[in-house]
This record gives structure tokens, sequence and C-alpha cells, in this order.
């Protein structure tokens, strides 16, 4: 009789042991690091223009972590932005977030573990976040309400309840809506957007895995982002380029300013992606002083800009300066507005 109720006296002591450790194994959960899986996770933004035309878009490189103390930390490639076009994608990137000064957003908080107390036994629960976030120069406190659940004991989800409304005015966005807006025939942009998330943090194990996909990520974009461009590719970025008008001189002069320098870098970068092609640089002016001067001004900038070029790079037989002075204007000359619009560098490239 003995012998047959010791394996089920056994086997019930081991259920309450492990009964009792599940409580404490499930606490200690809140107490590691934790990394993002980005294969898990996701970050998008979603957009509203013209005739209530709403479009959702993604940012497909996010890395973070959240420490054993709570620190939380979201790290954002805005050049990772994917909508689906080429086309928007660049101007998404370089007209709206200025990537080229502006390469990334980060989002920093502190999570409140007395109120992470109930996550092992109740799975999921739901509070207001406070966060900061680092966006465009700017950095701005938001409530986001979310929702943690625990997968399991080394997984755990963060999402937003609902979307965070976020105004083109809080991160100094309109100068760049205006650009986007402009680009595309002047089609109305509403000035708001709607960030959502859902991400998903790994520790232990699962960590390890989170850690290396995320360096495997990296590496591919590295190589990616080296790699050469196709001649359309390489087209349309100096298209938007020319669209961001943000090359700048010294008043009267061909003088680059230094404000000039983060997107010539990165058009030169562009340019020696695609290494075939070969393209114009114009210059042009807007309407005060002589027309002489203005087209010896237009000639000098452009020159200007093919010099600092072929400096970070570029060959120089494959860049051509030509200036048109105040010949060919993009908008009136009778206000300061758009005569800042006619003060311009211009991209053209060759196919051939």
């Amino acid at each position: 009789m003995l012998k047959k109720m010791l394996p089920a006296v056994v086997a019930a002591a081991a259920l309450v042991a492990l009964a009792g450790l599940r409580p404490a194994g499930a606490q200690a959960m809140l107490n590691q690091d934790w990394v993002l899986d980005p294969h898990q996770s996701h970050l998008y933004l979603q957009t509203e223009k013209g005739d209530h035309i709403v479009e959702k878009h993604e940012f497909t490189a996010i890395e973070g972590r959240v420490s054993r103390d709570g620190d939380a930390t979201l790290k954002i490639d805005l050049g990772s932005l994917e909508t689906g076009i080429d086309l928007r994608n660049v101007r998404m990137r370089f007209l709206l977030f200025e990537t080229f000064k502006f390469p990334s957003a980060e989002i920093t908080a502190k999570l409140d573990k007395a109120k992470l107390a109930a996550l092992p036994s109740a799975k999921r629960i739901s509070y207001t976040l406070p966060v900061r976030v680092n966006l465009h120069g700017i950095s701005k406190d938001f409530d986001v309400p979310v929702s943690i659940a625990r997968v399991n004991d080394t997984t755990v989800t963060v999402s937003t309840i609902k979307p965070v409304e976020v105004s083109a005015e809080t991160f100094d966005f309109t100068r760049g809506l205006a650009k986007l807006s402009d680009a595309q025939n002047g089609i109305h942009i509403v000035p708001s957007a709607a960030i959502s998330f859902d991400l998903t943090f790994a520790s232990g194990s699962a960590g390890n895995a989170a850690v290396a996909a995320v360096r495997q990520r990296e590496e591919e974009r590295s190589r990616t982002a080296a790699a050469p461009i196709s001649t359309e590719a390489c087209e349309t970025r100096f298209t938007v380029i020319t669209e961001s008008n943000a090359i700048y001189f010294r008043t009267g002069s061909a003088e680059l300013d230094n404000a000039s320098e983060p997107l010539l870098d990165t058009g030169a970068d562009i340019a020696k992606r695609c290494p075939s092609v070969t393209f114009d640089v114009e210059g042009h002016t807007d309407n005060v002083g002589g027309r002489r001067f203005n087209q010896r001004l237009s000639e000098r900038r452009a020159q200007a800009v093919v010099d600092y070029l072929a400096r970070k790079g570029v060959v120089a037989a494959r860049i051509h300066a030509a200036g048109y002075g105040e010949t060919r204007p993009v908008a009136s000359n009778a206000a300061e507005a758009g005569r800042a619009k006619n003060r311009r560098i211009e991209f053209k490239v060759h196919k051939d």
C-alpha cells in the first residue's frame, strides 16, 4: 500500500512546490532587463490628406530596452519609415522629418513597478504611462494610455490603448508639412498625426534571441545603406533634395552656409551609390538686384555646390554646374515667401 501511495505523494509534493515557485518566478520577471524583439514589434504613423484620405505607415527599424529599475528607452530610425511607395518614403523622410539633420527619435519612460506588481497574476494591466519624446530636436512630455500584458515569464507586450494624437506644431513640422504639400501640387495635409504601437519585450533566453535579431537587422540595414541604388531611385532622391530647398548661402554671396552641410553630405552619399549617373546642379535666384548680378550669382552658387560634392568624393566629371539667375521663378517675387522659393538649387539627373 505504501509503495502505491508513494508515487502519488511525490507527485503531489512536486505540484505544490511548483505552485509555490510560480508567483516568485513570475515576480522575478519584473526584476530583470528586457530587450525589444524587432520581429514582433510595430510602430505606426497614421496621417490624413486631401478628401479624407487616411494613410497608415510603419517605422520598420526600432530598438528598445527596459532596465530592471523600470527605465525604458525606445529609439526610432526615422529613415526607416515605410509607406509602400518609394517617392512618398523619401518625401516623408526628407521634407517632413528632415532625417539628414534629425535621423532618429527617442522615447523614454519610467515604469512604475508598484503598478506592475499585479502583472504576474493578472496577465494584463492598463495604466497611463508618462513618456518623454525627443523628436526633430524638441523634447515634449506625453501621457500615453497603455496595456501591458505578460505572454509568459520571458515575454511582455506593451501596446497603445488608443492612438496618440500629435500636432505638427508640437515638434515644429509646420514648414516641412508645407513643403510636403507643395511637392504634391498643394494638396491639403491635416496638420496632425496619430501614433500607435504594439511592442514585444523579451528577457532570458528569449532576450538573447532578441539581441541577436537586433544585431542581424542592423547588419542588414548597414549593407542596404551602402549598396548601389538604381537610376530611378537616384533621380527620386535628388528630386526630393531639390524640393527640400534646404541648401543655404550667405545673402548676396556664393558662400555656403554651414546649415547646408547635412543635406549636401546626404546628397554626396546618394551620388556615390549611383556612380553611373551624371547630373546638373542648377542655381536660381529671386529678382532682387540686377539681372547680370543674379545670373553670375546663380552660376557661382551652383559651382559652390559642385565643388562641395567633389570634396566629399563625388567624381567632378559627373557633375555640371549651370546658373539661370532670375529667369526661371517657381513662385511670385512679390512677397518674401515666394522669393525664398525662387532662391534655390535644383538637381537634374541624366538617366542615360
